[in-house]
């Protein structure tokens, strides 16, 4: 009786798993795609809407809080890209989609090695965003000037930074509770220590 215990347990952990990776493709996909339709919501209120509350921020980096690492940096990847070309923001001459490829790759890959890491929701979402940060300037420097992208460092990362902070306090308030109630909700739970 014990070893069929033991032999049934490894078949359970498995389909677990591949509960788990379906349901981050799943999500991968569906806030992927709230990430090209929330901008669109938020620039109808005005032109410097995307830049204040950076609305393609929140969903990746939920995103990043719930799925496997891989799951949230194909997905904080594309994103910036799909939106670009279905919908023409971010624009990609100046290059600022590609910028936002890399620091929405970051933001989300972070935060889900963050909570992997076992850190809490909130501490893994401020590392991510400071991640995404250091991350969004390096590739000024680098991708971005071979481009002939020309915005100063500090313009990019302090300025922004003073513009951006009400999208900031929203992905460091909505997005976790957001995130917590995905959880409880889910059949599965949580696939992170902390949660």
């Amino acid at each position: 009786m014990p070893a069929s215990n033991q032999s049934i347990s490894p078949a359970a952990s498995a389909n677990k798993s591949r509960l788990f990776e379906a349901r981050d493709l799943t999500f991968g996909g569906l806030l992927c795609a709230l990430g090209i339709v929330l901008p669109a919501v938020f620039h109808a209120a005005g032109p410097m809407a995307g830049k204040v509350f950076m609305p393609m921020y929140l969903p990746i980096l939920a995103l990043g809080l719930c799925v496997s690492w891989e799951v949230a940096l194909l997905a904080g990847f594309l994103t910036p890209l799909l939106s670009a070309v279905l919908t023409g923001m971010p624009p990609l001459a100046p290059p600022i989609a590609l910028l936002m490829m890399f620091e929405l790759a970051t933001l989300a890959a972070v935060a889900s090695l963050g909570r992997s890491a076992g850190l809490s929701v909130w501490p893994a979402s401020i590392v991510a965003i400071i991640a995404a940060r250091v991350v969004g300037v390096l590739a000024l420097l680098t991708a971005g000037r071979m481009l002939g992208f020309n915005q100063g460092v500090w313009e990019y990362a302090i300025l922004s930074l003073a513009i951006s902070w009400p999208g900031i306090i929203l992905q460091l308030s909505v997005v976790p509770g957001a995130v917590y109630a995905i959880e409880k909700a889910s059949m599965l739970g949580s696939r992170r220590a902390d949660g």
